[in-house]
C-alpha cells in the first residue's frame, strides 16, 4: 500500500478494548495505538473480502507449499543417499572381515557411492555384482 498522510478522526472505544489493544501491541509489532488500529482495520477488511481474493491466494499458497515440499524432498533424498552409502560400507566391511589396508575407507566410500548412484538406491541381491569388478 502506498504511503498516505494520516488524518485525525474521532471515534469512541470501550475501555476494555483499549486494555486488550495495549496488551496485544507487543505481539503485533505496532509502534502506536494508531498504528495498531490501522493494522487491525486492514486485517478486518481483508477478512471481509477474502472470498474475492481467494482466486489470487490459492495459486500463491499452492506454489509456496510446492516449493517447501520440494526443498524437504531434496533434503530427504540427500540423507537417504548418504544412509545407503554408509549401509553399503558397513555391509562390505562385514564381508571383508577386518582386513582393512590403508586408504580402505575412502576407496570403499567411493565405490559404494558410485554403486548407489548407478542403481538409484535399488539393490537386488540376486543380480548383485562384486565390488572388485
Amino acid at each position: 500500500m502506498a504511503k498516505e498522510k494520516k488524518q485525525r478522526f474521532s471515534y469512541w472505544q470501550r475501555p476494555s478494548q483499549v486494555v486488550k489493544m495495549e496488551n496485544a501491541m507487543p505481539l503485533s509489532n505496532c509502534t502506536s495505538k494508531s498504528d495498531f488500529v490501522c493494522t487491525a482495520i486492514d486485517f478486518y477488511i481483508g477478512y471481509l473480502f477474502q472470498n474475492e481474493s481467494l482466486d489470487y491466494l490459492s495459486p500463491v499458497i499452492n506454489r509456496s507449499i510446492k516449493n517447501v515440499i520440494g526443498g524437504v524432498e531434496k533434503n530427504i533424498c540427500d540423507m537417504l543417499f548418504k544412509l545407503a552409502v554408509d549401509t553399503g560400507m558397513t555391509t562390505q566391511m562385514a564381508v571383508d572381515l577386518y582386513d582393512f589396508p590403508d586408504g580402505y575407507y575412502d576407496g570403499l566410500r567411493q565405490k559404494i557411492a558410485q554403486q548407489v548412484a548407478e542403481t538409484n538406491g535399488t539393490i537386488y541381491f540376486e543380480k548383485q555384482k562384486p565390488l572388485d569388478e
